[in-house]
């Protein structure tokens, strides 16, 4: 399993830039015919991650965030993922080459910081805390992406406004898309989370006997995720549209790592463990 899995974590780059070469195909209109192929290109890149997780999982017990390689490597999955679930049903494959291209660079590290040590801390290994920090991490990294979507927004909607229409900014994706693209990271995101949020308190139940534990992590996590529900909700009855939006995205992602980094380092939390 062990031989498989090291495989199988080396070919991974080399499989990843064969994806994003063909993204680039898409995107500079040279090869137009593959964008009706890319769910299955995706979706078979996926199951090959997937394959090189679940093997570390066996073999070592590895999770998430068991060591810098795991981590580098589950962040790149969950790019992937968010990627493929917000991409479905679209025709348009602008922002892949751009995304993608995060995720190679993240399983590049991954490989860099490869090791073959067993995880040895019992709470990393268990497999509650596996599913709940890995939903967890995946919603972080679907707001993540929806902040970049709306940063590009951003960045072509004021270009447009003045009229700066240079070569790099002539290939950033239509504003629309962006749009679109940005508010099924935040759906994705808020269900991902959420699923991480329930099990995590379940976690606590079992382990300090409480389902609301007296963790400001916990509880500021908690809070900005129910503000990114509420928010959305709001947008969807209101009909929200355009740079509101994009900024309500990329500054809810920010107050939510800036408060979660807040009461983890500055504050007493059982989410600190080696």
């Amino acid at each position: 399993m062990k031989i498989f899995s090291q495989i199988i974590s080396y070919v991974l780059p080399v499989f990843y830039l064969a994806v994003i070469y063909i993204y680039y195909l898409i995107f500079t209109g040279k090869k137009k015919t593959l964008v009706n192929k890319t769910t299955v290109i995706l979706s078979s890149l996926l199951v090959l991650h997937l394959l090189e997780i679940v093997s570390r999982n066996i073999a070592l017990r590895t999770m998430p965030f068991s060591s810098t390689h795991d981590a580098y490597s589950f962040i790149a999955f969950s790019i992937l993922l968010v990627y493929m679930i917000s991409e479905f049903g679209m025709k348009n494959r602008g922002a892949g080459l751009f995304i993608l291209s995060i995720a190679l660079l993240l399983e590049l590290l991954s490989v860099i910081h490869m090791n073959w040590e067993p995880e040895t801390n019992e709470l990393l290994a268990n497999k509650t805390f596996a599913f709940h920090a890995s939903f967890s991490i995946a919603g972080y990294t679907a707001l993540l992406l929806a902040a970049i979507y709306a940063l590009m927004y951003i960045i072509q909607n004021n270009n447009l406004k003045k009229r700066r229409l240079g070569n790099m900014f002539s290939q950033l994706p239509a504003l629309n898309y962006l749009e679109r693209m940005s508010i099924r990271s935040v759906i994705t995101g808020i269900i991902l989370l959420g699923i991480g949020i329930i099990l995590g308190h379940y976690q606590a139940e079992v382990m300090i006997g409480t389902f609301w534990p007296d963790d400001l992590k916990v509880i500021a996590t908690d809070a900005v995720w129910l503000v990114y529900l509420i928010t959305y909700i709001i947008i969807s009855v209101k009909k929200w549209h355009g740079e509101r939006v994009a900024y309500l995205a990329l500054y809810g992602f920010l107050i939510l790592i800036i408060g979660s980094g807040v009461a983890l380092y500055l504050f007493d939390s059982f989410h600190k463990f080696n």
